[in-house]
């Protein structure tokens, strides 16, 4: 691995770390007390308690472009020849999960946060993953078996501090 792929990786990571931390300060200035896992919990970055209650988030982070996924961890994608079809969403085990981006800005206080549940998140990705593939009439330009999708700072802006969402998942426990 070039030293140039060991920077990248070393990026992503760091915005991960700043993105969580971000997201605990934020939830501290809300009256929540957060702690972050540190990558060691399967879809939770955070627990949020307040109140007798605790709901999980996930992090996503970045500082430019767009963040990265694979369509089919929400998408059902069937493969016919080259040709890819959107077929249904995948059964979500956890379609509740409150998912926080964080586009990280430049200097303090330029962050942004958008709050949202698992299956806003992944009515998303059908919708930029549709319109990628109609858009090359189903196939993938590069790699047609490719699933690769991603979400945008655009994409997100119906969702910017959001944070009501947390606090009716507070009060449903």
């Amino acid at each position: 691995m070039g030293s140039a792929a060991l920077v990248k990786n070393y990026s992503n990571q760091l915005a991960g770390q700043i993105g969580e931390s971000l997201v605990v300060a934020e939830l501290g200035r809300r009256g929540f007390i957060a702690t972050a896992f540190a990558g060691n919990v399967p879809d939770i970055d955070i627990l949020a308690y307040k109140s007798g209650s605790t709901v999980a988030l996930q992090v996503k982070a970045w500082r430019s472009g767009s963040v990265s996924f694979d369509a089919k961890q929400y998408l059902k994608i069937e493969l016919n020849g080259k040709v890819q079809t959107v077929a249904g969403m995948v059964n979500e085990h956890n379609k509740d999960l409150l998912f926080v981006f964080v586009k990280i800005g430049s200097k303090a206080a330029e962050d942004r946060f958008f709050v949202l549940q698992r299956s806003h998140l992944a009515e998303i990705i059908k919708e930029n993953y549709s319109w990628f593939l109609s858009k090359h009439s189903g196939i993938r330009p590069r790699n047609y078996k490719t699933t690769h999708c991603s979400v945008n700072e655009e994409d997100l802006q119906s969702y910017a501090d959001k944070w009501e969402l947390l606090e009716e998942a507070i009060k449903q426990q």
